[in-house]
């Protein structure tokens, strides 16, 4: 009986040890494929919102750490810096807008170093289907009305949506959402402007794939 009982017990500990490195190995292959994705997502949206011809460096292989209340979370964001023969182009930069509908709303807003805004783009959000979720570009086309709007539309006092006096127009049926969009914008482009001219002098924060 004791034979019984030690050759079960054995066959068990074969068993776990089997299932734990199944179990890592579906990790590691997960992980990987996760993180591939991600990379491709990442390229797709700065390829969206800074355009290819006017930078010559890969963006998403130069980035700096940044953190500041105007980026509306106390976790560290990233800035991917374009530049043309080294020189300063545009920033694409990570921010959150804190007080959407359902939570919160994680942008990319891309700046050009004379002031203008390039573009925006929703990364991730929770908002109502049907409602909120417009900020996404598949969705419908609201996210393009950030396009290319100059240093002084963003100085101005309209820079807001239209139900509170603004010169940007909100969704049918949904004011909150387009309302934090339009504030993360406008605090993620301030963030820009008072630290551009030392954001190209910092430490590169992103891996540099060899």
């Amino acid at each position: 009986m004791k034979l019984a009982i030690t050759k079960n017990a054995k066959i068990l500990a074969l068993f776990a040890i089997a299932c734990t490195a199944v179990v890592a190995l579906t990790f590691e292959l997960t992980k990987n494929r996760i993180k591939q994705q991600e990379q491709k997502q990442l390229l797709s949206t700065l390829h969206a919102v800074v355009p290819d011809d006017i930078h010559d460096n890969d963006m998403s292989q130069r980035c700096v750490s940044i953190n500041d209340p105007l980026l509306g979370t106390d976790e560290n964001q990233l800035a991917y810096l374009a530049t043309q023969n080294d020189a300063p182009v545009a920033a694409a930069i990570t921010s959150v807008a804190p007080d959407g509908y359902s939570g919160k709303i994680f942008l990319m807003v891309a700046m050009h170093i004379d002031g203008k805004l390039g573009a925006v783009r929703v990364l991730k959000h929770q908002e109502t289907p049907g409602l909120g979720d417009k900020v996404e570009e598949r969705k419908s086309d609201w996210i393009f009305s950030f396009d290319n709007r100059s240093q002084a539309e963003l100085a101005s006092s309209r820079w807001a949506v239209e139900k509170d006096g603004g010169m940007i127009d909100q969704f049918t049926g949904a004011t909150i959402t387009p309302r934090a969009v339009v504030k993360a914008v406008k605090n993620t482009t301030t963030y820009f402007e008072q630290h551009k001219a030392t954001l190209f002098q910092r430490e590169n924060a992103c891996e540099v794939e060899q």
